[in-house]
């Protein structure tokens, strides 16, 4: 069940229905909610969901690529990984030319520590 967070939904569709591109970084304490919030507007719109792990940059890169993998195919664990963060983004970037998608990295610190690269590849 979710409750609430009608003001901070209409923000982020507002933003969605922009029709430009829009970064969102959704920040806060532990355990109130951005992951449900997260879910919550994703469903029912094209989205590449990502959780980070507290782990290493190759678990990361390989689930990260899953979930791009699942996303293009519908297939679950697909049986590859790209070669990097830049490669998986240039495939999202790509499938962005013709659709509008979300693409939500959760836990990102997480993959921030062990992808030194990754904060300058977003940029």
């Amino acid at each position: 069940m979710f409750i609430g967070r009608e003001r901070e939904l209409a923000s982020l569709n507002k933003l969605y229905n922009s029709g430009k591109f829009e970064f969102v970084v959704l920040y806060g304490r532990r355990r109130v909610g951005k992951t449900a919030l997260i879910n919550h507007f994703i469903d029912g719109k094209p989205a590449i969901y990502f959780m980070g792990v507290e782990s290493n940059a190759k678990q990361n890169l390989e689930n990260f690529s899953t979930n791009i993998l699942e996303y293009i195919s519908g297939i679950k664990e697909a049986p590859t990984s790209f070669v990097s963060f830049q490669a998986a983004l240039d495939v999202v970037f790509q499938l962005s030319l013709n659709e509008r998608i979300i693409l939500a990295i959760d836990e990102y610190p997480y993959v921030a520590r062990t992808s030194k690269s990754l904060a300058s590849t977003l940029q």
